[in-house]
């Protein structure tokens, strides 16, 4: 089962990532083998100020230069990893490049769901309110 990459896992000294989940179709542009244009439609997962998850039908190598296109904007990055989910396609990480920074006021997808605002955990006791 899939369950994004919000969380830092063992580093208690970084920085909390903001990450949001979201769904919008996009289209990953590359150069294949052989130095071919490719284009693979997906559907953008997860989105954040340095990366972006794609799920996709066709598996994407590591270190793989892309351009994540939606509409009229556009994100550049490094193929960060690619992994395969049974019955969904592959979940393509893209570390995405300092010019290419996301934030909201630039693009907004259009199903937004904001996460990790406080990686302090929050603990409800029956009977509060």
């Amino acid at each position: 089962m899939w369950t994004g990459t919000c969380i830092p896992n063992g580093m208690p000294d970084r920085r909390p990532v903001h990450r949001h989940l979201c769904s919008e179709l996009v289209s990953l542009s590359c150069t294949g083998k052989g130095g071919q244009p490719l284009s693979l439609s997906g559907n953008l997962e997860e989105i954040g100020e340095w990366s972006a998850v794609v799920l996709t039908e066709s598996p994407l190598p590591r270190r793989t230069r892309v351009r994540v296109t939606c509409e009229t904007h556009q994100l550049k990055g490094l193929v960060r990893s690619c992994t395969r989910e049974e019955s969904l396609g592959f979940f393509v990480e893209v570390r995405l490049d300092p010019g290419s920074r996301w934030s909201e006021q630039w693009f907004t997808p259009r199903h937004l769901l904001a996460l990790c605002r406080d990686l302090q955990p929050k603990v409800l006791h029956a009977g509060a309110a």
